[in-house]
């Protein structure tokens, strides 16, 4: 990994923990009311999600608006390999602390192949470009999980400001068809 991408990914989560509570919040409602918005217009069965921490965007009200909208909602367990397993979300007291400090679904798992009946893949990220690379934190397991081929519409979740001509591009980096904001839902055409 690049030094100027490291530094990058520390600068953008710098900025989302010094964020106020209050503007992290109003974010926090827009962002989610976008959200719901799209996932009301497209009527999906099964969407992938991730546990937001306190900085990420959705916050902790995230998981329960998805799982209002749709009939399942899938959450990623880390593995040793650096693949993902994922669980049903079965609301906020069915997560327990996971790899990397990060709650997962406690769950019955449903092995690292479930992404692909999935019809919304929601994948964290610290910033985009505007054609849809993200950038992740740096473990790669969302790149691996992406790169799998599945078929859904992947999306990735950002506050006001994370759209930026400046996301470093590697090889293996691939797009997303959609990126949502407070602002507003932008689909990039590739779905």
């Amino acid at each position: 990994m690049s030094e100027s991408k490291q530094q990058l990914r520390d600068n953008l989560h710098e900025a989302r923990t010094a964020m106020s509570d209050d503007l992290r919040d109003r974010e926090n409602a827009a962002l989610i009311a976008n959200v719901s918005y799209y996932l009301r217009s497209k009527r999906p069965q099964r969407v992938a999600a991730y546990v937001p921490t306190r900085s990420e965007p959705g916050g902790r009200l995230l998981l329960d608006a998805l799982q209002a909208e749709v009939p399942a909602v899938i959450l990623p367990l880390a593995l040793p390999d650096g693949r993902m397993d994922w669980a049903l979300y079965e609301g906020p007291t069915s997560l327990v602390p996971g790899a990397y400090g990060i709650r997962e679904p406690a769950g019955t798992r449903l092995g690292p192949e479930a992404l692909n009946f999935c019809d919304v893949v929601i994948a964290p990220a610290l910033a985009a470009s505007p054609d849809g690379i993200r950038l992740g934190k740096g473990g790669g397991f969302y790149d691996r999980a992406l790169a799998t081929g599945i078929k859904g519409t992947t999306i990735a979740l950002l506050y006001n400001g994370e759209i930026r001509q400046d996301i470093p591009v590697e090889e293996h980096d691939l797009p997303v068809n959609i990126l949502i904001t407070p602002a507003g839902v932008r689909n990039l055409g590739r779905i």
